[in-house]
């Protein structure tokens, strides 16, 4: 709930608390002093806050947590709060208490916790805990049991999705990730519909009595012709304690192995702040081989916790669908150690090179996909010149401008890598991420130019070897970041 900072309204969320308190199982006992803390903290950081704008407001969460402990959060963008400037009231000498610190013991001695945060430009965080007795709150059965008594009473099957479809999937996209999920395309029923037709984008659905419960999509790209991109594995809210997954993780599992798309080699792009994606790739075949700092905006997950970031890593993960006929990988022999065994696992049995070669021709070319409303792009080399430096330094600068925050750059790697190649993408704040192979033949090392600050202790891996090459990069980044990736000059 949000609120003015109008003394008037408190009593309509003191109101609001209290019915939840009194749902999740509270007594009045309870329940009153939770309304009690929370009508003194409310009052005080109203009346510290006179002059607030009309426009600003309070916000106020109320959550049940694990064993019963109920939780009030305020976020408050007032003054700052000293508690050590609170006088202190002392009930056992009342007379020589002073009456102005009476709300903060009266908030304090009421509930188990009661305790406020500085949280910088975000102003402050008051947190008022209450553990509960007899906490009763479960989740409602007709909206969990649905999915169990529809998975025992009808038959999940497994399909290729039609134009006529295209509505269907984008209620699917919204009621899985709001509109949070990373295409465009899933929004406009029209642009769908003629994606599909156009065989630019292919569908697997499951459904349950012929209502669409999951899907999972395969798109198309024609820069990269023989490499496919698989979607998120997506099934509705109502299904997901249900088989549906199951039956659509075995379907795309049959589907890429059953020869059905013309492609050497399908990747995926899966998320860091939990492994579930991850481990769901596995049991379809892929196994990862790049890591992508900072890579896409966080998308939500209706049902499920928001994570506290605004953007996320992502871990390119791949599954060959023709045996590799790449015979040597170039790439900077520091990263040698850590990509061997990961390239391996992926199936790609090349020996490793550091051999180095000075482009030939001057002018080098490029193939570039941006997504602003990501804030994300992609720069494939498609020929290296001599330029390569100084055409990499004015695009990155162009696609900052536009407000892009990540680049990934791709260089090739079937052939020898231009001199000092990592010292010179450093200059542009991009470290060495893996590799990313587009066909039987051909296959780029991955370098990721980030003008965030990546927190890589929140990249949670499932895979061993994917962990190792977390770390490889974390030491990258921290190499570039204490030797100021930024600074570099160029004669243009």
């Amino acid at each position: 709930m949000k609120i003015p900072y109008d003394l008037r309204f408190v009593d309509s969320a003191l109101g609001w608390m209290t019915a939840l308190c009194v749902l999740a199982g509270g007594n009045r006992k309870e329940s009153d002093a939770l309304r009690l803390s929370s009508e003194e903290t409310l009052t005080f950081l109203i009346t510290s806050y006179p002059d607030a704008e009309a426009w600003e407001q309070i916000s106020i969460e109320c959550m049940l947590q694990p064993g019963g402990l109920v939780e009030v959060v305020i976020a408050n963008a007032g003054p700052p709060v000293h508690l050590t400037r609170i006088p202190l009231y002392a009930p056992q000498a009342p007379e020589e208490s002073q009456m102005d610190g009476l709300w903060y013991f009266l908030a304090r001695d009421a509930v188990d916790a009661l305790t406020f945060t500085n949280q910088g430009f975000d102003g402050w965080r008051v947190g008022i805990q209450k553990q509960l007795d007899e906490a009763s709150f479960a989740p409602n059965p007709s909206a969990m049991g649905q999915a169990a008594r529809l998975d025992r009473k009808l038959a999940f099957t497994t399909r290729m999705a039609t134009p006529d479809d295209a509505a269907d999937l984008v209620d699917l996209v919204y009621d899985t990730y709001r509109y949070t999920y990373p295409g465009e395309e899933f929004y406009h029923e029209p642009k769908l519909r003629q994606a599909i037709e156009q065989g630019g984008i292919l569908c697997i659905v499951v459904e349950a009595d012929g209502v669409i419960v999951g899907n999972s999509s395969l798109i198309f790209s024609s820069q990269t012709p023989r490499c496919a991109y698989s979607c998120s594995l997506m099934v509705r809210r109502a299904f997901r304690q249900s088989r549906a997954i199951i039956h659509l993780i075995n379907e795309v599992d049959r589907f890429l192995g059953s020869g059905g798309m013309d492609v050497d080699v399908c990747y995926a792009n899966m998320v860091t702040t939990h492994t579930g994606s991850q481990k769901a790739g596995t049991k379809i075949g892929f196994t990862p081989l790049a890591l992508i700092p900072s890579a896409l905006p966080s998308v939500e997950f209706r049902g499920m916790r928001p994570a506290n970031s605004d953007r996320e890593s992502g871990v390119l993960s791949i599954r060959l669908i023709a045996p590799s006929q790449l015979q040597t990988l170039f790439l900077p022999e520091r990263h040698h150690a850590v990509m061997a065994p990961l390239l391996a696992q992926c199936g790609l049995h090349c020996r490793l090179s550091a051999e180095v070669e000075a482009p030939a021709v001057e002018d080098s070319r490029f193939v570039l996909k941006e997504d602003l409303t990501e804030g994300s792009a992609t720069l494939m080399v498609v020929r290296l010149g001599r330029d390569l430096m100084l055409q990499l330094q004015r695009r990155i600068f162009g696609l900052r401008a536009k407000g892009v925050k990540t680049v990934m750059i791709l260089i090739p790697a079937w052939r020898p890598i231009p001199p000092d190649l990592d010292r010179e993408m450093g200059y542009w704040h991009a470290i060495f991420s893996g590799a990313k192979p587009v066909s039987a033949k051909e296959c780029y090392l991955v370098y990721t130019s980030v003008s965030l600050e990546v927190d890589f202790a929140r990249i949670m891996l499932s895979d061993t070897l994917a962990v190792g090459l977390k770390d490889h990069c974390e030491r990258l980044y921290n190499e570039l970041i204490a030797g100021g990736g930024f600074c570099h000059n160029v004669t243009t």
